[in-house]
């Protein structure tokens, strides 16, 4: 009988001290965002991002024979759901731009190319048209 009293013992005094001990908090839920990379190649597809994630687009001036397509800035057809952070194009041909994934929802984000030929070289009649949808959830 002696011996159950000395197991029996330590066990009472171990729940007592566990249940005076201060409760554990849980640590606040981090909110981590990501970065959608889209470049030139993802041209026609759809990406996807999540609300508050940033859509960094990068294009690159596409060289066709005697001509080179210069890139506008992108932009979001829903400013609702992709608000520009940034954007811009470089004297070389190429842009930039960047998003914040505001809302749920479906956007595209267009561009338009201009030809710059080479001497004595004439443009063709047409711009050049590049889009991405971005669905974001």
């Amino acid at each position: 009988m002696k011996t159950v009293r000395l197991f029996t013992l330590p066990a009472v005094a171990l729940a007592l001290a566990l249940s005076a001990a201060p409760a554990a908090t849980a640590a606040p839920a981090s909110t981590t965002s990501t970065t959608v990379y889209v470049t030139s190649a993802a041209g026609g597809t759809t990406v996807h991002a999540g609300v508050g994630d940033t859509v960094q687009v990068d294009l690159t001036a596409l060289r066709d024979y005697t001509v080179t397509w210069y890139w506008y800035a992108p932009a979001a057809a829903s400013a609702a759901v992709l608000t520009q952070t940034a954007g811009s194009a470089d004297p070389n041909g190429n842009s930039h731009a960047t998003f914040t994934a505001s809302t749920a929802g479906t956007s595209d984000i267009n561009a338009i190319g201009r030809c710059v030929p080479d001497p004595r070289v004439v443009c063709p009649p047409f711009v050049a048209r590049w889009k991405v949808t971005v669905v974001v959830s």
